[in-house]
């Protein structure tokens, strides 16, 4: 018979390691994320009581280092992701809290690191970091050169 003081250490490593194993299966996968270059005049729409927050934009004809965005597009900054697909004037939304850029105003752009929706609608991007460049004016504002580094992958 087996004593019930030889399964006291493996039952006390199991309650010890559950939350971790559990955790680790249910976090989501991390994804790569990729610069994208907004210009206002964006506005940030909150629904559910403020849980779901979006901003609708439209795909600039063009990458931003070739051509900067219109009013209202987002482009990125070198050419689309494998995996993301995204047409000159398609309509496109950025799901996620855009902290200083929320309802980007008329003529500011933005940097904006995001990655692909997990769920099936494809024109959707999720907010992984906004970034402000240090010595700008106080309203949120990039200028050239545009490029893809500083987004975590």
């Amino acid at each position: 018979m087996i004593k019930s003081s030889w399964l006291a250490i493996p039952g006390a490593l199991v309650l010890y390691f559950a939350p971790v194993w559990v955790t680790n299966a249910q976090g989501p996968a991390k994804e790569p994320s990729f610069a994208l270059y907004c210009r206002g005049g964006l506005k940030t729409f909150r629904t559910d009581g403020g849980k779901v927050i979006r901003t609708p934009f439209k795909w600039a004809k063009e990458a931003a280092t070739k051509e900067n965005p219109g009013p209202g597009e987002c482009a990125w900054a070198d050419g689309p992701p494998q995996g993301i697909e995204s047409k000159p004037g398609d309509s496109g939304a950025i799901v996620g809290n855009l902290g200083p850029f929320d309802s980007l105003p008329v003529e500011t752009m933005g940097k904006i690191c995001v990655s692909k929706a997990s769920s099936g609608q494809s024109n959707d991007l999720i907010v992984r970091e906004v970034v402000r460049q240090l010595g700008h004016e106080t309203a949120p504002f990039h200028r050239p050169p545009f490029s893809s580094t500083g987004c975590p992958s």
